[in-house]
């Protein structure tokens, strides 16, 4: 599945969040959006998911115009987990298993419910995230840390080939933080769009970073040819400095 954008202009309130943006995301690249608080980083990324429209320019999904897409089949084209919950349940009896179902109701007919074949991916999407042995517990009973990781699994179950996840990685441990993105990566030929707050995991995890400078300003390309310490020391509006590692770079603040 490959994104492009257009000239894409988009702005919330008086942040001006990208002007001018051309990009081509090509199957099975993995892209960091980086940037400091308050730049539009999930304004951006919730345009990209078809959630709310540019000022200007567009956005194509192999070559056709998101906005002239049906909800239903955008869905199952690409998914979102955002940065809070990306479920909201009334019913405190919901539970985990019926959580990651939602994945599954793009591809759902109105006058049927789930097959035995569609619970299957659901578990095997528990199971992915390590959640299956609770698959029955009530989501009022899960961590902070459970509820991102069943957000990921209900993702995993919507089986689309362009995933847009915001700051996957808030509210988890730093095992689960590498374990987390160890899966992601092993999505074969599924495409990645991030918001992130840790360089170090786009430079470890990312073919391809945006960076969002402010005012409207932005720049795009690989990450070897992106990140460097006077780069973000721009973007970040702080010294940065960079380390080598028998990881690789990493940067640090100064």
């Amino acid at each position: 599945m490959k994104l492009t954008t257009r000239n894409l202009s988009v702005s919330i309130g008086d942040v001006n969040v990208c002007r001018g943006l051309d990009l081509a995301i090509v199957a099975g690249s993995r892209w960091a959006i980086l940037g400091v608080n308050g730049v539009g980083k999930t304004t951006l990324l919730t345009t990209l998911a078809g959630l709310r429209p540019p000022d200007d320019g567009e956005i194509l999904l192999d070559d056709i115009a998101l906005a002239g897409l049906p909800p239903r089949e955008r869905a199952r084209r690409l998914g979102l987990m955002a940065q809070e919950d990306s479920f909201h349940i009334s019913d405190p009896e919901t539970t985990a298993l019926e959580v990651a179902l939602l994945g599954r109701l793009p591809h759902l007919e109105w006058w049927r419910g789930e097959s035995a074949h569609d619970v299957q991916l659901a578990h095997t999407a528990l199971a992915a995230v390590g959640l299956n042995d609770i698959a029955h517990r009530r989501t009022t009973m899960l961590s902070g840390g459970e509820r991102r990781r069943l957000a990921l699994a209900a993702l995993l179950a919507q089986e689309v080939p362009l995933c847009l996840l915001d700051e996957p990685n808030s509210h988890l441990d730093l095992h689960q933080q590498m374990a987390f993105m160890d899966l992601l990566i092993g999505w074969d030929g599924r495409t990645l769009v991030m918001t992130l707050h840790d360089v170090n995991i786009a430079a470890r995890y990312c073919t391809h970073v945006l960076l969002l400078f402010g005012e409207g300003q932005w720049s795009a390309g690989t990450v070897q040819d992106m990140l460097s310490a006077d780069v973000l020391t721009r973007l970040y509006r702080h010294p940065v400095i960079a380390v080598d590692t028998a990881q690789g770079v990493a940067y640090l603040p100064r």
